[in-house]
């Protein structure tokens, strides 16, 4: 079960997908490329200036999160709703549900609105249990169906993770984070002042 950060204001969100891809060019000028893990999302947050109290209580909850191996969920305060909704006008009162995976770029989704548009970047997360996948569109789109929609994504989800039936949220869609092991300062500092850590994707 995760937890949620006891704190929202963040100053910068570096969040950005990990391509898992290295690669060199050869003496022939050839770019060579090679996936050594599976994408996913990483990056760091900055807070603004915190109390020394604030402070002293953010590091307590990040080296807990580190000693414990706690995941914590996390909406991105940009993404919160597809970019051509706003919370008030969202369509829909249910999560969208799994219908199969076509593959690892593509899902196939009922219960989404006929008309609805979906824009490349906007967020969602498929849900499983404990199991959370966080991706974006691959491609505009307008809904033409409520019962087998397409939707591309990127990046590549894992196969074999998720099965017909799991949620699939684009309204407030939570990215399930490790709070990266010795990646903040913990200085004590007797002034206002901003924390920052790493953080990255985990499916539970």
């Amino acid at each position: 079960m995760a937890v949620a950060f006891p704190f929202s204001g963040f100053d910068r969100i570096g969040l950005r997908i990990r391509s898992g891809i290295a690669h060199k060019r050869d003496r022939g000028g050839l770019l060579l490329t090679q996936r050594t893990v599976e994408p996913y999302w990483a990056g760091p947050f900055t807070t603004g200036k915190l109390t020394p109290a604030a402070w002293s209580n953010l590091v307590a909850f990040l080296s807990d999160c580190v000693d414990r191996n706690l995941r914590v969920d996390f909406v991105h305060p940009r993404h919160e709703v597809p970019r051509a909704y706003t919370l008030a006008t969202w369509p829909l009162f249910a999560d969208p549900v799994l219908v199969s995976v076509t593959h690892g770029r593509e899902i196939v989704v009922s219960g989404l609105q006929v008309g609805m548009e979906l824009k490349r970047g906007d967020r969602f997360t498929l849900m499983q249990g404990e199991q959370r996948c966080y991706r974006s569109l691959a491609a505009d789109l307008v809904v033409a169906s409520a019962i087998s929609q397409a939707i591309p994504l990127t990046p590549r989800m894992p196969l074999g993770i998720f099965a017909a039936g799991a949620l699939v949220r684009f309204k407030m869609p939570p990215v399930r984070l490790a709070v990266v092991a010795d990646s903040f300062q913990d200085d004590e500092v007797y002034a206002p002042s901003s924390l920052t850590f790493e953080a990255e994707e985990a499916l539970k």
